[in-house]
């Protein structure tokens, strides 16, 4: 089991909901379903784990953390960011200047702080 599927499926059972009943309420055969929560298939896209997400009245938190290990599961940019930078030539250029600096300084602490610092700022606004 990967770390998604073990997550989501902690998730499901803790709401009650039956392995063909989450299968059912995301429109997948059950053993589809079951092949995504032991890890033999990929998870699935953001679509539906947003559905999943509202299935299972995960919190933001909760949510986000869930597309995190889907991301990591599928190897991919966490699945709920890409539209965002494609649309944001700010987040794309503060993403570059981060990238860089790590590079140029070989220490990714001194972005890290820095990331730190700018969403302290955010969550004042």
């Amino acid at each position: 089991m990967n770390k998604f599927g073990k997550y989501i499926c902690e998730k499901r059972k803790d709401r009650g909901i039956t392995l063909r009943g989450m299968a059912d309420l995301l429109d997948f055969s059950a053993p589809y379903w079951s092949d995504i929560e032991k890890g033999r298939r990929n998870p699935p896209n953001i679509e539906k784990l947003e559905e999943a997400a509202e299935i299972l009245k995960l919190s933001q938190k909760e949510k986000e953390h869930m597309i995190d290990l889907a991301s990591e599961d599928r190897d991919e940019i966490p699945l709920d960011l890409p539209e965002y930078i494609k649309g944001s030539e700010l987040a794309r250029t503060a993403l570059r200047k981060a990238k860089q600096l790590n590079e140029i300084k070989g220490n990714k602490d001194i972005t890290e702080k820095a990331w730190e610092d700018f969403i302290k700022a955010l969550e004042e606004e």
